[in-house]
């Protein structure tokens, strides 16, 4: 490191930013203590928002096993070795720390951008939802949003950014259902009701909860929501009298939902549960289409090419193996990532596996992620999860302390 600082030191700062900024995350942070300039320059909202532009995707998996449940973080080069994660980027933390009491809640990640993760704790009383920074060990919380316990509920996070005023939001919904929680849990006829749209907004004056306009246009029941690309937070819908799935799209900007083009399918709802996955792959809204799993051995995976052009809908077929046929419908295959050539990395729920298709090939592989320092008997949940040195000091108004 010193031989590396002397070289550098009497380059221009915008040439010092540029190298530093292409080193991994740990490494620069040892640069931050070499000296004062360093330590400002990498501080910068510019070299934040350099380094942000030219991060690689890594990936950042909530691991849940008998000993506890921890994030971890580790960077994939499967294109190269085809055999597994790469070795873990020295970041693991328990995130039950951000709480006093964690024995009663529920850890679920409710999205990744711009390097900032947003948990959600959830008991049977109340949520909490806090949003950090892995590589600067900053948090945040957000004021607690209670939970009503009488009929059944179901809450819905998402996190984002707005594309013209860059402001970071997490919106939260709570859906009430007017049957009994067992007659909602088997019945693909189950009236709800939307019980309120909040939106927290990171900075903003009074940082607090704020309540919008129950504008949906859809009527419908909300399955999923939180996939975030391009300025909006999508999910997947449905109407309380039918079986038919469409797309909703939440509009961060002017805090409203607007109709969504669906793939060219018949969208169906599963009894007890929904067999349609929405995530991203490679930069583009995707649909993991598990009808087919039952009947013609495979998962077909519909991504749209375009950004809202409906044309632009193509289907991928990835061939699966036997062994998850017999679990059909209960068990659905969540996409992790794409990669430019057209591979897929992708999990089954329940199972715990991960898989990695190759386009070349058309052929799967299991991935072995025990081997990697996860426990294969255990519930996990991946993301792609991009690192960033954006300071949650940078808004305004926000308790930010370290873990």
């Amino acid at each position: 490191m010193n031989e590396l600082a002397s070289i550098l030191m009497d380059l221009p700062s915008d040439i010092i930013a540029n190298i530093l900024s292409r080193l991994p995350s740990p490494t620069i942070i040892s640069c931050k203590c070499v000296c004062k300039q360093w330590h400002e320059l990498i501080s910068t909202p510019e070299f934040v928002k350099y380094h942000l532009s030219v991060s690689t995707p890594e990936l950042l998996v909530l691991q849940k096993d008998p000993k506890g449940e921890y994030l971890c973080k580790f960077v994939d080069d499967f294109q190269l070795h085809q055999h597994g994660f790469c070795s873990e980027q020295g970041m693991k933390f328990d995130p039950k720390a951000f709480i006093s009491s964690p024995a009663d809640y529920q850890i679920e990640m409710k999205g990744s951008v711009d390097g900032l993760l947003c948990l959600q704790y959830s008991s049977k009383i109340d949520d909490v939802i806090y949003v950090c920074n892995p590589i600067t060990r900053e948090y945040t919380s957000l004021p607690r949003l209670p939970r009503f316990v009488k009929y059944a509920n179901f809450t819905h996070c998402g996190f984002g950014v707005s594309s013209i005023t860059s402001q970071y939001k997490v919106v939260y919904m709570l859906q009430k259902s007017v049957n009994e929680a067992w007659q909602c849990a088997r019945s693909e006829n189950y009236e709800c009701e939307f019980y309120d749209y909040l939106v927290y907004t990171l900075g903003a004056a009074g940082t607090s909860w704020r309540s919008i306009a129950r504008n949906s246009p859809f009527e419908q029941a909300h399955l999923s929501f939180g996939v975030f690309l391009n300025g909006n937070l999508h999910g997947l819908v449905r109407k309380s009298s039918e079986s038919t799935v469409s797309i909703s799209c939440f509009d961060l900007e002017d805090e409203s939902f607007k109709p969504f083009s669906r793939p060219p399918y018949p969208m169906k709802l599963v009894w007890f549960g929904n067999c349609d996955i929405l995530g991203v792959l490679d930069d583009c809204l995707c649909i993991c289409d598990g009808s087919s799993l039952g009947t013609e051995g495979g998962i077909v995976f519909w991504t749209m090419k375009e950004y809202g052009v409906n044309k632009s809908w193509t289907r991928q077929f990835v061939v699966m193996g036997t062994q998850i046929r017999p679990s059909f419908p209960f068990h659905v295959v969540y996409p992790i990532k794409g990669y430019k050539n057209g591979d897929i990395l992708f999990s089954w729920k329940d199972k715990n596996m991960v898989f990695y298709y190759s386009k070349e090939t058309e052929t799967n592989h299991k991935v072995d992620i025990s081997a990697h320092g996860l426990d294969s008997g255990g519930w996990f949940k991946a993301t792609t999860h991009n690192s960033s040195f954006l300071s949650l000091e940078s808004f305004d108004g926000e308790h930010v302390a370290s873990f």
